[in-house]
Formats: structure tokens, C-alpha cells, sequence
């Protein structure tokens, strides 16, 4: 069957028999749109399966998933030479708590219409930031924000959705032990200090809603650093007044920094939190690629 000039829903797996879904689908192909669906087996099948989709012509995948998925698909398409042209990526979330998509502002509550968004809007030009050579399209976390993902049992968060990492983060921030690290951006000296969260963000929303790069927008060719100081679970109020206006350089607990790259000495290997996906690294080198990916939103 050919797939030329149709959207593709790529779908987790784990989503396939989800009652709602199967309404999404159905009602998108009532509206006349020929939606075709590929179900890929792991995340190595992901990639496979995309490139596939992009040799027989497709230029329209649509991610359905959690941002992890989101990421998958995002990362075949920045690899293949025919992402910077005419291939569209649109976002059906269906993770916990779908930070990236409510970040564009997708109407995440309403499958049927993101389906709808995702297989006929324009695409707009969107960064994707890349750490140590690896994509991401939201945010790359560390600290109290990666040990709240990574900590959050499945099943509390089957059941609670976005809240459970709130609940879980509240806890941990209390016990969170500082890590030390040296800052190095370009054309300045180095900054060594203490922090207790870290967070890159190409987009402003994390760990289940909270705004980690109040600033960010995903199509200003830079990424936003935002720092927490290992004071600041003291006075939880100026954190959310500096949040509130993260670059104000009057701030002493909260550090802000936008720029296109910039790199991250640690004294340990820290976990870092990628689009959902967990890795572990002690130097880490950040950048931007502009305009990388056409996204629909």
C-alpha cells in the first residue's frame, strides 16, 4: 500500500489496544483523512520503521506516545537528510505527562483532535538541542528533576498520571544531596559551583508540568540552562519569585542562562533525564541544531 502524502501514526506498542485510541483513529478516518498506523515492536524497530517510512515517500509521521516515543521518531528524522526539507512530525501524547506536547500548547486532553492537528496542520521549524550527540526536543534534566523520573514507581504513576511526579518530587527534593560541577560557556571564564536541580530546556515544561526553562520557546535557536542552587530548598519562596523572573541578575538562587551551546563538568556521573529516556554521564556537552525538525503544533 502506498504511503506517499499520507500521515503514518508510528504508535507504542503499549498503546495499541487503548479504547480511546482506536476512537482517535476511527474518527480521523471518518473525516476522510487516510490515516495509515504502524506499530513498531521496541525502540531499535522505531528507527528502522521511520527510515522505512521515509524511503517509501512519507511525509507525515506522527509520534504516538510519551515524550520518549516523541524522541525516537524526532531522532530518526533529524539523522535522515530528508528531515531539514518536506517531512512533517506531529505529536499524538499519550505518555504520563506529555510535557512537550503541552508545552506547543496541544490540546492533550482531546486525542481525537491532536490526531486531527497532527495529520493535517503545518508544520512549523523547530530546534531540537543535542547532548553529547544525542537529541532532544524538551528538556534534558539532572539532579532532583532526573531522580524524581527515575524513582516514580510505574505503577503509581499509572495511577496518578502527571501528579505522581509531583508527589514524588516533593519528597525527594528534601533529600536531595548537591552536586558539584564547572559551567563553562562560550567566551567566558569558567563557573564552578553547588546545585541541587539542573535543567536544559528546549522547551519550558518538565517532570510533569513544572517550568524548568520558564523561558524557552522551541524555535529561537538557543537552549536555556537553568540552575538550582543547593540553598535554595531553604527558602522555597524566593525560588518561586526568582523562577517567576529567572534573569534577573539580583537572583542568588536561581541561575538562567540562554545560548546556543555550552558544557557541564560534574566531580560524579549524573543522572540525567532525556526526553524521558535515563542516561548516566559526568561531562556533558550541549548544542543547538535550528530548525532541525518540522513539527506540527
Amino acid at each position: 500500500m502506498s504511503i506517499k502524502n499520507k500521515p503514518v501514526l508510528v504508535l507504542h506498542r503499549k498503546s495499541a489496544n487503548r479504547p480511546e485510541i482506536k476512537a482517535a483513529v476511527k474518527a480521523v478516518r471518518r473525516s476522510g483523512i487516510d490515516l495509515q498506523v504502524r506499530i513498531p515492536w521496541n525502540k531499535k524497530d522505531k528507527v528502522v520503521l521511520v527510515k522505512e517510512l521515509l524511503k517509501r515517500g512519507c511525509s507525515r509521521v506522527i509520534a504516538g506516545g510519551g515524550d520518549g516515543t516523541i524522541n525516537g521518531v524526532a531522532s530518526a528524522l533529524v539523522k535522515s537528510k530528508r528531515s531539514n526539507s518536506n517531512v512533517a512530525m506531529g505529536i499524538l501524547p499519550l505518555g504520563t505527562a506529555n510535557d512537550l506536547a503541552h508545552g506547543l500548547g496541544l490540546p492533550c486532553d482531546d486525542l481525537t483532535e491532536c490526531l486531527r492537528i497532527a495529520s493535517t496542520r503545518d508544520a512549523r521549524p523547530m530546534d531540537v538541542g543535542l547532548m553529547n550527540g544525542n537529541v532532544f526536543c524538551n528538556v534534558a534534566s539532572g539532579g532532583f528533576g532526573a531522580e524524581v523520573t527515575a524513582t516514580t514507581p510505574q505503577d503509581i504513576k499509572a495511577m496518578l498520571g502527571g501528579a505522581a511526579y509531583t508527589l514524588n518530587g516533593l519528597v525527594k527534593l528534601w533529600q536531595m544531596q548537591p552536586y558539584r560541577g564547572t559551567l563553562r560557556l562560550p567566551d567566558q571564564a569558567p563557573i564552578e559551583g553547588a546545585m541541587l536541580l539542573m535543567a536544559v530546556g528546549n522547551n519550558r515544561l518538565a517532570g510533569g508540568g513544572f517550568e524548568v526553562a520558564p523561558l524557552a520557546v522551541p524555535d529561537d535557536g538557543k537552549l536555556d540552562l537553568m540552575v538550582m542552587l543547593e540553598a535554595s530548598v531553604q527558602d522555597s519562596a524566593r525560588v518561586l519569585a526568582e523562577l517567576k523572573d529567572p534573569m534577573n541578575p539580583e537572583n542568588v538562587v536561581i541561575r538562567y542562562v540562554q545560548a546556543e551551546r555550552f558544557s557541564i563538568e560534574a566531580d560524579h556521573p549524573l543522572h540525567i533525564n532525556l526526553d524521558g529516556e535515563p542516561v548516566l554521564v559526568q561531562n556533558l556537552e550541549f548544542s543547538t541544531l535550528p530548525g532541525a525538525l518540522g513539527v506540527v503544533y
